[in-house]
């Protein structure tokens, strides 16, 4: 398991969701909610003022959606590692996100896949799974 802090930034349009996942990982002394924001835009603005390690990031957003926010961070934030949250358990999102650089794909109805999700990245391995 991991012993170093790992700092996390929860992006996602419904509130609700941010505030459980936040309660829910909060409960872990090394994982660290430095920001959480509620759209592609407003994360980016968090980013440019906050160290992140992680970013668990929402597929489906209204305006800039999570996959088009990857493409960015990969391209501007290489070091941050991309996790993506999801409803969909359908394979091509998963494939798209792998393709686009994600290091996990997990769904949202799954806490302790993100959480397991988290660890493995952190340990530098990947991370996608479909529920089951």
């Amino acid at each position: 398991m991991q012993t170093g802090e790992i700092k996390l930034i929860i992006i996602d349009d419904h509130q609700v969701i941010r505030k459980n996942l936040k309660h829910f990982l909060e409960a872990e002394p090394h994982l660290l909610i430095c920001a959480e924001a509620a759209s592609g835009e407003e994360a980016l603005t968090h980013l440019k003022h906050t160290s992140i390690d992680m970013a668990l990031i929402d597929v489906s957003m209204p305006g800039m959606s999570g996959l088009e926010l990857l493409k960015i961070l990969r391209q501007n934030y290489p070091d941050i590692k991309c996790l993506m949250v999801s409803a969909h358990a359908q394979a091509d999102y998963a494939e798209q996100a792998k393709d686009l650089g994600a290091s996990a794909y997990v769904l949202k109805e799954e806490p302790l896949d993100i959480l397991d999700a988290i660890e493995r990245v952190s340990a530098g391995d990947g991370f996608f799974r479909l529920g089951g």
